[in-house]
């Protein structure tokens, strides 16, 4: 049992097919990873590009970092039943060493889909505008365990054959990429319409890892994974879009915003070292296409609600199992103020590809002052299984994580719709109508006088004339 515990830290440490959604920085994991329609600020880059270029949006540098770890199928429980099952046997003890409880546990060893999964990630995301340049790193790794059927020796109890190096072959595989993205991306609203669409375009250093593992062996290490280690270079696409419904309706409430992503959607491909093709791996490892879609509502400027949902069933580093994610979420803005904002997140997490996978509970905190922003969140499945040491049982739970980031951001501030001025473009001037000149007319020359007739003087009695009497 302790070789599979000790197993479960090395894959945390190794330089890690098809991987799974990483969940990554925490605020997507205080919201169950849900985050593609939130996207926002520098890591918008991995959630979804189109995010860079939202009306209301951040610039700045981030710091994100995070970890997860998976317990599949029922690999705790037969490593635990074998364990017990070979120390009874070099006991003496004849209850507990029998073939046919050897077998079954074998056979529970050797279900499609047991294993340990990891993955990691962190970066360094500057975004200054619609524009951002990013370097994540990110690590996926898995053991897939091969089960040996041979009970040779577990029949005699006191045998210390059982289960032995001598007798039993069981194995496990241990595969991983360390993929280092080194990237540009840029996002852009279509005209005035709500619509954002954005891009990556990424160059990827792949380094990938493989050994085998014989659980029997006293002594386990894990030096040729990294020895044998193959890097290589792969280009890399990804895409995205992102609806503010209330940018193109203004009287819409709660601000629904609907997101779609697509990461690596050229499927690059890196070589395999020669140990994994030796074995019967490919000869490359591949990082499939993955898609994503999500929805949030904000209710109010300080309450934020989010589902995100795999639309691709993804393969992952353990032979035999898929991860296809719903993630659902809420964040609740205390204070809220320019200067000072404390968020409280929390969210739930459910494998659909998994039936037996249960719930996994997260939670998340932050502390916003001014420009500083710090961030923690954790997550927990709600299944455990019991691991029976030496002197006690304890609990293990069948997935577990956690995140961190300190990030310095500005801008962001939310005005409302587009009713008042956008922020990302300046007010329109005002038309000026320039008004005609007023013509002046020329005056109408002043009417010449009438020149009043000359008067006739009156006829009197000329000179020398007589009166009529």
């Amino acid at each position: 049992m302790k070789k599979f515990l000790s197993l479960a830290l090395v894959l945390t440490a190794a330089p890690a097919g098809a991987v799974p959604w990483h969940s990554f920085g925490p605020r997507a994991m205080g919201m169950g990873g849900a985050h593609v329609a939130l996207a926002q600020g520098p890591t918008a880059s991995y959630w979804n590009p189109a995010g860079l270029g939202q009306l209301y949006n951040e610039s700045g540098v981030e710091f994100p970092i995070g970890a997860r770890a998976e317990f599949t199928g029922t690999v705790l429980e037969a490593a635990k039943d074998l364990e017990e099952i070979r120390k009874a046997c070099t006991a003496g003890n004849a209850a507990i060493c029998t073939q046919a409880r050897a077998t079954d546990a074998l056979n529970r060893l050797n279900n499609t889909g047991n294993g340990i999964m990891a993955d990691i990630g962190g970066g360094l995301d500057l975004k200054i505008k619609r524009v951002v340049v990013f370097v994540n790193n990110l690590t996926y790794a898995g053991g897939t365990p091969y089960a040996d059927l041979s009970t040779a020796g577990c029949a005699v109890a006191g045998s210390a054959t059982c289960l032995s190096a001598a007798n039993n072959n069981s194995r496990i595989n241990l595969r991983g990429i360390n993929a280092t993205e080194i990237g540009v991306g840029y996002g852009r609203e279509v005209f005035e319409t709500g619509l954002v669409l954005g891009a990556n375009l990424k160059g990827i250093i792949g380094k990938t890892g493989f050994q085998s593992i014989r659980v029997a062996d006293e002594d386990v290490k894990v030096d040729k994974f990294n020895d044998t280690a193959r890097s290589s270079f792969a280009p890399a696409v990804d895409v995205g879009m992102l609806w503010d419904m209330r940018e193109t309706f203004p009287s819409l409430p709660g601000r629904p915003r609907l997101g779609l992503v697509g990461r690596n959607i050229n499927s690059p491909e890196f070589k395999n070292p020669d140990s994994a093709r030796l074995a019967g791996e490919r000869d490359k490892f591949p990082l499939h296409g993955q898609a994503r879609a999500g929805l949030a509502l904000s209710p109010f400027k300080f309450w934020h609600l989010a589902m995100d949902m795999d639309l691709t069933n993804n393969l992952t580093p353990v032979d035999g199992f898929k991860s296809r994610y719903l993630s659902a979420g809420t964040e609740v803005n205390i204070f809220n103020r320019p200067w000072l904002n404390i968020p409280l997140r929390a969210g739930l997490q459910k494998n659909l590809s998994d039936t037996a996978s249960g719930l996994s509970y997260t939670g998340g905190f932050g502390f916003n002052f001014v420009r500083v922003h710090v961030d923690v969140a954790g997550m927990v499945s709600g299944r455990s299984t019991s691991v029976q040491s030496e002197t006690k049982t304890e609990k293990v739970p069948n997935n577990f994580g956690a995140a961190a980031r300190i990030a310095v951001l500005f801008g962001g501030a939310d005005e409302g719709s587009r009713e008042g001025i956008r922020p990302s473009r300046p007010a329109p001037k005002p038309i000026k109508i320039k008004e005609p000149e007023p013509v002046e007319e020329e005056a109408a020359p002043a009417p010449e006088p009438v020149k009043a007739p000359a008067k006739t003087p009156a006829k009197g009695p000329t000179k020398g004339s007589k009166k009529k009497s």
